[in-house]
C-alpha cells in the first residue's frame, strides 16, 4: 500500500544551522523506494530554496512550497495558486497602512521563481535570503511580470519584534481582504495568501496524485502554520520546540530537531511497515 511522509523544514526536519544528516536521509530514501513510500517537504519557503537544500535529491522527493501555494513532483510543477494583479495591488495597499508598517522591517512579493521588494531593510533582506534565495529590487509592482515574467503567489512580511507574533499576525489578518489569510511561519515571518492556501492543500494534492489515504500519511511540524496538515492525519508529530498549546494536541517527538528527531522517527516508521 502506498504511503506518504510529509515534514516541515525549519525547526522540524532541519537543525538550527539549517542542515540535516545526509547519510541518515539517504537511508530514508532507500527505504522509501523499497517500500513504496513518497517523501515530501513542506515549507513557507520557495521552491528554489528547497531545491538548493536538497540538490542531490531533487527528483527523488516532492515539495510543498510557500505554505501550499505551489506543489512540485520532483522538478515538475503539479499545482500553483496565483494572485491577479488587482488582488496584489489591493493587498499591497492595505499592508502599506502605517498602523502595520510601524511593526514591519520588510515587505516582499513572492513569485513562482523569485521574491521582489520595493524599499528594503538590509538586515531583514539578509534573513529573508535564507528562505527566498532569488531576491530582486524592483521600482514598481508591474516589473515582476514585465521584467521577470513571474507570477505572484503571495506576499511575505517580516516583523521588527515590537509586538508579539500572535498580535502582529492578528493585526494583519484584521486589515487584509477576507479572501486572504496571514500565517506566521516562525522567525517573525508572515505569509499572506489566498485564505484557502495552506500546507494541507499541498498534502491533499500529493495524496490524490499518489493515491494515498490520510491514515497512510505521516506528518511532522512544529508551528501554527503546520496545524491543518497535522490535523489531517492520525499520524502526526510535533517537536519539543513547538508552542506549548500544540503539545497538548499532538504527539511530541522524543528527540529535538538538533538531534535528528524527525529522521529517527521516519527510519523507525519505515523499518516497521
Amino acid at each position: 500500500m502506498t504511503k506518504l511522509i510529509v515534514t516541515d523544514m525549519d525547526g522540524t526536519f532541519l537543525n538550527d544551522h539549517h542542515n540535516f544528516d545526509t547519510k541518515m536521509f539517504e537511508a530514508i530514501l532507500e527505504l522509501c523506494q523499497k517500500k513504496n513510500v513518497h517523501f515530501a517537504v513542506a515549507s513557507g519557503s520557495q521552491y528554489m530554496r528547497l531545491v538548493k537544500q536538497f540538490e542531490k535529491y531533487q527528483t527523488r522527493i516532492n515539495y510543498i512550497c510557500q505554505n501550499g501555494a505551489s506543489v512540485y513532483i520532483g522538478n515538475r510543477l503539479l499545482y500553483s495558486e496565483k494572485l491577479t494583479h488587482g488582488e496584489l495591488k489591493s493587498l499591497d495597499k492595505v499592508l502599506s497602512d502605517q498602523i502595520v508598517t510601524t511593526h514591519l522591517k520588510q515587505k516582499l512579493y513572492l513569485g513562482q521563481d523569485g521574491a521582489y521588494f520595493l524599499s528594503h531593510n538590509g538586515e531583514a533582506l539578509v534573513e529573508a535570503n535564507k528562505y527566498f534565495p532569488l531576491l530582486h529590487a524592483i521600482s514598481q509592482i508591474n516589473d515582476i511580470k514585465e521584467l521577470y515574467n513571474d507570477n505572484v503567489l503571495g506576499m511575505a512580511v517580516i516583523g521588527n519584534g515590537s509586538i508579539t507574533n500572535k498580535t502582529l499576525s492578528q493585526m494583519i489578518q484584521n486589515i487584509i481582504p477576507n479572501s486572504f489569510s496571514c500565517l506566521g511561519s516562525g522567525f517573525d515571518f508572515y505569509l499572506i495568501q489566498h485564505d484557502h492556501v495552506d500546507k494541507v492543500v499541498g498534502v491533499k494534492n500529493l495524496q490524490e496524485y499518489f493515491n494515498v489515504a490520510p491514515d497512510d500519511t505521516i506528518v511532522f511540524g512544529n508551528n501554527y502554520n503546520d496545524l491543518k496538515m497535522l490535523e489531517s492525519t492520525s499520524q502526526s508529530f510535533i517537536m519539543s520546540n513547538s508552542p506549548d498549546d500544540m503539545k497538548s494536541i499532538f504527539n511530541v517527538l522524543d528527540f529535538s530537531n538538533n538531534q535528528n528527531g524527525v529522521q529517527k522517527k521516519i527510519l523507525s516508521y519505515l523499518e516497521n511497515i
